[in-house]
């Protein structure tokens, strides 16, 4: 039997733009609705098959029923201009996707709804409505069904059929437009009888059947009800006129003259072609994923798979004496890019591609060259002069030094070259890169999509990976020259030329090296925290008076909030919320929520770091190697991962003592350089305050001079709380922090707070100056620059949505500030870097953390070192007042600190 799935389209527009937080284009074309919209319909087509489906929209505001009632949702606000702008996207993935859209002048979605689905009905055919509207209740019947993918998404259930109306309403569907006569509909401003709620419309519509019997037959109004029927009988003769216009307002039209019939709307496959053009520019990368994988973009390369040492002199020299740029491409199992196995190498430039095979694990593979053989062949290659191009130069870089050699030479990364232009996306895959800005096709990666436990590229043929793999490396070059073009255009060639690009090798060789841990004091701290904890749980339960499980949030909600009648600080869905803030304000009226948050504290410390970082230990040098991320952040700020060392705690002695496991070996000191107050000073830099570039160039405690500017007292009679008050604005006024925000964090009254920020901004003008300027800056060019030339885009800034403006307004004043701080610290690395080298030093450079470079360095090096590093930091930016580094030393690196 043929089903015709008819979706409620303008319903679920509206829907999928309130239920998901605003989406943008890095272009800010807003897309949150669409994306929605989408979702929502692939999982209709997806999973009930339809075999004719048809999307159906609202052709325009008006309709007949506004000549029955003018008043007919005149409550409802024009569509906000982030959600109207998408209207035209959802058709374009409707024409995408192959489903015929329906809209007729004069009616709503919802009559032309009934009346297709009244045609199909008699005709024998089962119909689904797609919709989350319960006004289709009234055409549900034996085989007309409703289904909800968002109902059913969130556990409520997605499909409604007559016993589900009747249970959720209490009356059958042919009589939900009677019930609804009675109710009326605010969402539509249909007003219904005042006082007469769901239960009692039920009651009264199962007692008549109709609106029109209740109303001949008013007297057994009073039956009809459980109580205050005489009242009831009143309003129901006093509303009679309305009860039947409501019931033509609610009533859907099935009769509607339309030119097509179900039969017109047989399912067509997508338009692959048109609907990966269409994601792509909407930026929605997983669906792009989902869809089938199209033809690779013919090349006049055909991958030539490397046998023997001849082959590989052979190939290497073609491409060296061609001279022109090449592609690298090295093929990587799992794990961080510095031990994952290599499985081979492709490079491919002059018209030519190869693949050398280095790690394949199947029955019937190649043998490998060996190590020796691989490293002379390439070496020539690795240590010419000509560009060499890779899609994240520093897993190339890995990967050669894992053969024995290493590359000096010019080459592009492509990878961070699209990270540059388009700082705010998460992926920059080399498919999706190709495909945007050379409108090349690449192959897909032929371990995309295995299944679990499935062989990777090692288990795969030498012959697949190499038809990939050569095909990528041969896209390289064209790729680089495009975002060469690009970066050019975006005035981002400076920032990529002298910080981004120089910064890779230093990273490669920061990895390489690693940071000694030593494992014996991990342990001992793993076994002291352990005692702490139970000592720990022992006075909780004492606190208590009995045992409970100290983890679960709902037995410690039982003991503060039931037993120990505690006040609720806040309540969540799932009940009174026991989170750090909560238990910091209990705190300070019983001992056991101050216990549960030490508990919490230590078990975090055991758990993240103490326990976890001995696991990561490389027992080949007693080493922690964590893998950096130089663009992962739109503020430019590195990162790093496996471990994430950046996260490393420092504020209590608990958490310091952590550092002290990370050593220096014999012989050698571990030194701290560490910016002093880099984002104030740029502050200063910026706003062009007299005040606060005065105190930066005067070498003044500049928190104290802030407290004695704001409270109007002499720096020596400056409080401690005045100091931290000064501190709390000088950091967080920067970062758009409210009156609200400075109250909650010094827990003052909101005027209070206000006064203190309006006299901060009245002794610090300028301030309040570059807040504007920041400001309007990003609003007049939807982006923001960091001083060297670092852009992030800012869609938001214009948004109807407060919630959203402001979150990109306090983005744009912070942007500047802590961008800038990101490129000093990288110029800082590169510096020091190349200057230990130019001066030969033995000091290396192990780690980055926000402000501060941590460098090995032999004890008979520290003085030069030390001066160093400190001119190299200090000279890294010229600023409006001078940059200051804290430098200390020590056998650990809390010492040094």
């Amino acid at each position: 039997m043929p089903t015709l799935t008819l979706i409620d389209g303008s319903g679920f527009i509206f829907r999928a733009y309130h239920a998901i937080p605003h989406l943008s284009t890095t272009k800010g074309i807003p897309t949150n609705a669409v994306y929605g919209f989408t979702n929502m319909l692939l999982k209709a087509l997806r999973e009930h098959a339809p075999t004719h489906v048809a999307l159906v929209f609202d052709a325009g505001r008006r309709s007949f029923r506004h000549d029955i009632d003018p008043e007919y949702k005149a409550n409802r606000p024009e569509a906000p201009d982030d959600l109207a702008s998408q209207f035209p996207l959802v058709r374009d993935v409707a024409r995408a996707l192959n489903v015929p859209v329906i809209e007729e002048p004069g009616f709503e979605a919802d009559d032309i709804i009934a009346t297709l689905a009244g045609r199909a009905r008699a005709a024998g055919w089962e119909v689904v409505v797609v919709t989350g509207d319960k006004d289709f209740a009234q055409l549900v019947d034996g085989g007309l069904s409703l289904y909800d993918p968002m109902a059913e998404a969130s556990g409520r259930g997605g499909w409604t059929g007559p016993a589900e109306v009747e249970k959720k309403m209490g009356v059958r569907p042919e009589q939900v437009v009677e019930y609804q006569s009675i109710l009326g509909d605010k969402i539509d401003n249909v007003p219904g009888i005042a006082g007469v709620g769901e239960v009692t419309a039920a009651a009264l519509i199962r007692h008549f059947g109709t609106t029109e019997a209740m109303l001949a037959r008013p007297g057994e109004i009073p039956a009809a009800v459980s109580r205050g029927g005489e009242k009831l009988r009143d309003k129901v003769v006093a509303n009679a006129e309305r009860i039947r216009t409501n019931r033509r307002l609610v009533a859907l039209r099935r009769d509607l003259d339309l030119p097509f019939a179900p039969e017109a709307f047989g399912r067509r496959p997508p338009d692959q072609e048109r609907a990966r053009a269409l994601f792509s520019e909407l930026e929605f990368s997983r669906l792009v994923k989902e869809l089938p994988p199209p033809p690779p973009t013919a090349r006049a390369e055909t991958p030539e798979t490397i046998d023997g040492r001849a082959a590989l002199d052979a190939a290497v020299a073609a491409l060296v004496q061609a001279g022109g740029p090449v592609g690298l491409l090295p093929v990587l199992g799992e794990g961080p890019p510095r031990t994952a196995p290599l499985v081979g190498l492709a490079f491919a430039g002059a018209g030519r591609a190869f693949y050398l095979p280095l790690g394949h694990r199947y029955l019937g593979a190649p043998a490998p060259l060996a190590p020796a053989d691989v490293r002379e062949g390439l070496r020539p290659l690795v240590e010419a002069a000509l560009p060499l191009h890779a899609h994240e130069l520093k897993a190339a870089a890995h990967a050669l030094a894992r053969l024995g050699l290493a590359r000096s030479g010019p080459g592009e990364d492509t990878e961070l070259m699209s990270r540059l232009l388009l700082p705010t996306r998460r992926e920059h895959a080399l498919v999706d890169v190709a495909r945007e800005r050379t409108s090349c096709e690449l192959p897909r990666n032929p371990a995309d999509g295995a299944k679990r436990g499935a062989p990777g590229l090692e288990g795969l043929e030498v012959e697949r990976v190499a038809a990939w793999a050569g095909a990528c490396a041969a896209s390289l070059p064209d790729l680089a020259a495009k975002l060469a073009e690009g970066l050019e255009a975006e005035r981002l060639s400076p920032l990529y030329r002298e910080v981004e690009r120089p910064l890779v090798p230093v990273l490669v060789e920061m990895e390489r090296t690693g940071i000694l841990v030593d494992r014996g004091a991990m342990e001992g701290m793993s076994a002291e925290f352990g005692r702490s904890m139970q000592d720990l749980e022992a006075r909780i339960h004492a606190a208590a008076g009995h045992p409970f499980n100290v983890a679960s949030t709902r037995e410690l909600a039982q003991v503060l909030f039931v037993e120990l009648e505690l006040p609720v600080v806040k309540r969540l869905k799932t009940g009174p919320s026991t989170d750090q803030d909560v238990l910091e304000k209990l705190a300070e009226q019983h001992a056991l929520p101050r216990l549960v948050l030490e508990h919490r504290s230590l078990s975090k410390l055991k758990g993240t770091y103490v326990d976890a970082l001995p696991q990561l230990v490389d027992p080949a040098d007693g080493r922690i190697h964590t893998t950096f991320h130089q663009a992962g952040a739109a503020t430019g700020r590195l990162s790093s991962s496996d471990p994430n060392l950046q996260n490393i705690p420092v504020r209590t002695e608990l958490s310091r003592r952590i550092r002290q496991a990370f050593v220096a070996p014999a012989g050698a000191r571990l030194l701290s350089a560490d910016y002093s107050q880099i984002e104030l000073r740029i502050l200063a830099h910026y706003s062009d305050d007299p005040g606060l570039l005065q105190a930066f160039r005067d070498r003044e405690d500049v928190h104290t001079r802030t407290a004695a500017e704001t409270f109007g007292v002499p720096p020596e009679q400056v409080t401690p709380d005045q100091r931290r008050i000064a501190k709390v604005l000088n950091f967080g006024i920067a970062y758009g922090l409210s009156a609200f925000g400075l109250s909650q964090r010094l827990d003052l009254p909101p005027s209070e707070a206000q006064g203190i920020i309006d006299r901060y901004f009245t002794r610090y003008a300028g301030v309040r100056r570059y807040i504007e300027w920041a400001v309007e800056e990003a609003r007049a060019k939807g982006e923001s620059r960091t001083l060297f030339g670092r852009a992030r885009t800012m869609p938001e800034i214009g948004a109807r949505n407060p919630a959203l403006r402001n979150a990109a307004e306090r983005t744009a004043i912070n942007t500047p500030i802590q961008g800038t701080a990101a490129d000093i610290v990288k110029i800082a690395m590169i510096r020091v870097h190349d200057a230990l080298a130019q001066e030969r030093r033995a000091a290396r450079l192990l780690l980055q953390v926000h402000d501060e470079l941590v460098l090995e360095v032999p004890e008979r090096e520290l003085a030069p070192v030390e001066a160093l590093v400190r001119r190299e930091m200090e000279g890294a930016a010229r600023l409006k007042v001078p940059l200051e580094v804290q430098v200390g030393h020590g056998q650990t690196w809390a010492e040094g600190h």
